[in-house]
């Protein structure tokens, strides 16, 4: 893609607390809006100034009117600090759509969407663009890390059913979210029509991958890295495959088909006494 079709100054045109620590920010770019695909992220200037020097990605969870891109985010450190402070009509740097979307499955396929933590973003797009409505599960350690209500929301009416679990309970059933989705492939009559997209934590998606391809699911996946440029040439957003050697989140994907992920590396589980093993 052109350098000059990826750089734009976009305006804040709404930016507010969406609950559960979640903010919602919505941007006007028309010509990246009407560029964009589900799956596909933005690399934001979080600030005019030098620092933080480096942009930060974003999932895209909307399209306005093919005017504005919606994103959601959590303040988690420095930048996202600063982004919080962005007030309506401020200007804000960005370059985008990059990478990949979701593949779109078949017009016979049952589209099953599966989001772990903050990884919601991108399929809540993907869930508004289906021909057919899809089964979504909602995953979170807690429901102080669920996703907003406003998504929730978005999502059932997109959906044909939504499912949430979380870790310890709090909201919705308890267990994994995995949990949830092994009972309903394994109580489905419609699972050889099943299409898993899933986007979230490593391990989230690891056991997701896994349950696919034990059931012979297809499965695709959103994959979640820290970024420098967003444009390919730093490698730091690199994933180890099967194949041998690595894959770039940022260019080959952010979407790769689960298959191809070796899952083995740097991949960090929980255990009981609350310390973590790779």
């Amino acid at each position: 893609m052109p350098r000059s079709k990826v750089l734009h100054q976009a305006t804040v045109t709404a930016h507010e607390a969406a609950g559960r620590g979640f903010r919602r920010l919505v941007l006007r770019a028309p010509e990246l809006a009407s560029d964009a695909r589900p799956g596909q992220f933005v690399m934001l200037r979080v600030s005019a100034s030098i620092d933080p020097i480096l942009a930060r990605p974003f999932g895209i969870s909307a399209v306005i009117r093919r005017q504005a891109i919606e994103l959601y985010y959590r303040v988690v450190g420095k930048g996202t600090a600063l982004l919080s402070t962005v007030e309506r009509g401020a200007m804000l740097s960005l370059q985008g759509p990059l990478g990949n979307g979701f593949p779109e499955p078949d017009r016979d396929a049952l589209p099953i969407l599966v989001a772990g933590g903050s990884g919601f973003p991108p399929l809540l797009f993907f869930a508004a663009r289906l021909a057919s409505k899809p089964v979504v599960f909602l995953g979170a350690r807690n429901k102080d890390c669920l996703v907003p209500a406003t998504a929730i929301k978005c999502c059932r009416s997109h959906a044909r059913k939504v499912y949430i679990t979380t870790d310890d309970g709090s909201a919705g059933k308890a267990g994994f979210v995995t949990d949830a989705l092994t009972a309903f492939l394994d109580g489905s009559r419609e699972r050889d029509r099943a299409v898993i997209y899933s986007c979230g934590p490593r391990a989230m998606m690891a056991a997701v991958s896994k349950v696919a391809a034990d059931r012979n699911v297809p499965s695709y996946v959103s994959m979640e890295e820290r970024m420098a440029c967003g444009l390919g040439v730093c490698m730091g957003c690199s994933v180890a495959v099967k194949a041998g050697g690595y894959k770039r989140v940022c260019k080959e994907g952010p979407v790769f088909d689960a298959r191809v992920i070796d899952w083995s590396e740097h991949v960090v589980l929980p255990v009981p006494n609350g310390k973590q093993v790779k």
